[in-house]
């Protein structure tokens, strides 16, 4: 994609700016944006349109948009909803293509909003118009700088870029982003997403040089696949973080196969993030914090990492946070260990974590112990915890004060420490290095100089090393080998003519096992038999021991009906067979399987969801499947890397491999299973659900003993 062709670029760096809205009355937002934009550093010129001012915060206003001398690179609009779509329509004839629509009252209001949303879409797109909003809070672009938001920014700019569909966590946060020295390269407040979703912005953002890492507030996603596409292209490169709060628009349904009950609306969201190559994380906390320290910091070139801290407990902390992520902590050579001692205190452990166990030399800390580790050539990364000056003498002053008459400046001064050393450590060895301290970020001097110079510094040990292990994560996102999935290619005839006799009536399990077969998913030998007579004759050409199984499109479940007997090893137990099933659900169709010898179940399935490509899942299978619950998910179509690590994915992944004599799984295999059964999705939309459950792994290979297709 040419830089050019994203809205946002213009919309991002305006060179002009028309806003309506905006007046003398400080408590308007409109005002507060134009204040922002027109004396926050913008060089570009700002024109106020209002009816009735002829100068609106000192600057020479207009009366109405087409009275404007030249088509501005983008208007704003602060003004009620009905007024927006005839101005849309004004800024259309002067020449404008590029608008932030920061009015709300659109579809986010109900039908009539939703009405008046589509008329403006209208008019925007008779003009050629591209929009962010409506119902958002604006854009920040430190760089340039243009704050078209309501609150001053006046830090320097940094390197990490939001979207947010939620304007709170660009408006609400420079308080809390100074305080902890997060700094924003670009936000963007996205709103009802009319015009400009979501996708605009990870594409924009993934162009921009300015950006490092990316975070972004989700609630929901009306481009799944293009989503998918951008976010594993960017990502690669930019690390991107993301908080997904869940269950409005994707909320939990009932699905009538067991698949559709386990896939909720936020397993789909895992599963698109790590298809994406996307870093999840539980709060906008994370995402600021996070994301800053992967913008600022060198990523991780393996995954060893040293802990260096004046306390065991955050050591220890550090330490199990690490180990959980995946992130090694490897014991220190004998010859580093050597170097180290050399210059501990006689208790403190130089094995990893190095521990002084609260030794005041914290020059230590910022210079020699560092050095020694980042040299060695033996670790990715350095995690330190206790580096504190200032802050700690705030804590003592009183007592000091009350002994020996000292001010609280004068005890500043004397704590006051020297960490440029550290700094240029981390510089000079080009590896990630994440601090944490519980002094107050306010008042420790050593903490502010952190900031300033771009290394992090988290409020507790354990937020220090999930961000070390977020650095792993994206390790591993960097070394993924995307395989593109397979041409799609038309559906076989088999499949067609199989789906098209169904229509919208449920399928029966022979028709859905003919499908598979037809895709080349292997499934158990049977024969669909009507009656005794004909079972009989099934059961002697595929050999005892056998199954015997209702087969009815209009019986969904059979286990929970007692319509499926298994292990009948003779002509008496097919005739009980038939007998039961016959009580219980009628002169129904018979099916006749083999007894396929297995040592695991798992289960695929596959489920739609508003706005997403089919989604295919993965898990453990059987009886117990809703009750352990141990399943993941990706978006279709899976390229057989895609499927093998959905397969991976599980908890329960290393019942995959050589288990107890068993032998491992054939992934390639299971693999073009999954990929097939989002093939088939593709292919057939009317199919609104797909269950597989049991999949056997016979000898390691996969064999689908039963399935379920139910149709829309």
């Amino acid at each position: 994609m040419k830089m050019a062709s994203n809205p946002l670029h213009t919309i991002m760096a305006p060179q002009s700016v028309a806003i309506l809205g905006a007046s003398n009355n400080p408590a308007k937002m409109g005002t507060l944006q134009c204040l922002n934009i027109a004396f926050g550093g913008f060089s570009g010129q700002v024109v106020p349109v209002h009816p009735t001012e002829d100068t609106v915060l000192g600057k020479k206003a207009v009366k109405h948009i087409l009275d404007l001398p030249f088509a501005p690179d983008l208007g704003m609009l602060v003004v009620p909803s009905p007024l927006v779509p005839d101005m849309v329509d004004d800024f259309g004839k002067l020449g404008t293509r590029h608008m932030i629509i920061i009015t709300a009252g659109f579809k986010e209001t109900g039908p009539g909003g939703k009405a008046l949303e589509a008329k403006l879409l209208d008019i925007a797109a008779k003009h050629g118009i591209r929009f962010l909003g409506p119902n958002c809070i604006g854009v920040l672009n430190t760089h340039l700088p243009f704050n078209a938001t309501v609150v001053p920014w006046t830090d320097p700019p940094g390197f990490l870029s939001i979207a947010s569909q939620s304007g709170t966590y660009i408006a609400q946060s420079p308080a809390f982003l100074k305080r902890t020295g997060v700094r924003f390269s670009k936000a963007i407040s996205v709103g009802n997403e009319a015009s400009i979703d979501i996708v605009d912005c990870l594409e924009y953002l993934g162009e921009d040089p300015e950006t490092k890492a990316i975070g972004l507030y989700i609630e929901s996603i009306r481009r799944a696949d293009r989503f998918l596409e951008t976010a594993r292209r960017v990502g690669r490169e930019k690390p991107i973080v993301a908080q997904y709060v869940g269950g409005t628009q994707l909320g939990a349904r009932s699905g009538t196969s067991h698949t559709g009950a386990l896939a909720s609306p936020d397993y789909v969201y895992d599963g698109l993030f790590a298809q994406a190559g996307i870093i999840r994380v539980q709060t906008i906390e994370e995402v600021y914090r996070v994301g800053n320290a992967l913008a600022l910091q060198p990523p991780l070139s393996g995954n060893r990492v040293a802990v260096l801290t004046n306390s065991g407990g955050p050591g220890t902390a550090m330490a199990d946070v690490c180990d959980r992520m995946g992130v090694a902590m490897p014991e220190f050579s004998p010859e580093l260990q050597k170097k180290l001692k050399a210059n501990l205190p006689p208790h403190a452990s130089p094995k990893n974590p190095v521990d002084l166990t609260f030794h005041m030399g914290i020059e230590l800390m910022t210079k020699t112990l560092p050095e020694l580790m980042l040299e060695s050539g033996e670790i990715d990364g350095l995690l330190v915890h206790g580096i504190m000056d200032t802050g700690w003498g705030e804590l003592i002053w009183p007592v000091f004060n009350k002994a020996f008459g000292m001010s609280r400046e004068a005890l500043r001064a004397t704590m006051l420490l020297d960490v440029n050393p550290l700094l240029r450590l981390a510089e000079k060895h080009g590896k990630p290095l994440c601090l944490s301290s519980f002094m107050d970020e306010r008042l420790d001097n050593a903490t502010v100089e952190f900031h300033k110079a771009g290394i992090p510094v988290f409020d507790s040990p354990e937020k220090a090393a999930y961000a070390m292990g977020c650095f792993y994560r994206h390790l591993l996102i960097r070394q993924r080998v995307l395989d593109p999935p397979a041409p799609l290619g038309p559906a076989p005839e088999a499949a067609r003519s199989l789906v098209a006799a169904a229509g919208a009536d449920p399928m029966d399990e022979h028709a859905a096992k003919e499908i598979l077969r037809a895709y080349g998913v292997p499934v158990c030998r049977e024969v669909l038999a009507h009656g005794l007579e004909e079972a009989l004759k099934a059961a002697r050409e595929t050999g005892y021991p056998v199954a015997v199984k209702a087969c009815s499109k209009d019986i969904l479940h059979k286990t929970e009906r007692g319509l499926v007997h298994l292990g009948i090893k003779d002509a008496g137990g097919v005739k009980a067979a038939v007998d039961a099933i016959t009580k219980e659900a009628g002169e129904v169709p018979l099916l006749v399987c083999e007894m396929v010898k297995f040592d695991r179940e798992f289960l695929a399935g596959m489920a739609r969801f508003p706005g997403f490509p089919p989604c295919v899942l993965f898990g453990l299978g059987g009886v117990q499947a809703e009750a352990l619950r141990d399943t993941a998910l990706r978006v279709a179509p899976l390229s057989l890397g895609d499927a093998r690590e959905l397969a991976l994915s599980l908890c329960s992944k290393d019942l995959l491999g050589a288990w107890r004599g068993m032998p491992a799984a054939d992934l390639d295999a299971l693999a073009r299973v999954l990929a097939a059964v989002g093939n088939i999705a593709l292919h057939f939309p009317q199919i609104r659900e797909m269950d597989l459950n049991p999949i056997a792994l016979s000898g390691g290979k996969p064999v689908v003993l039963d399935a379920l297709f139910v149709m829309e």
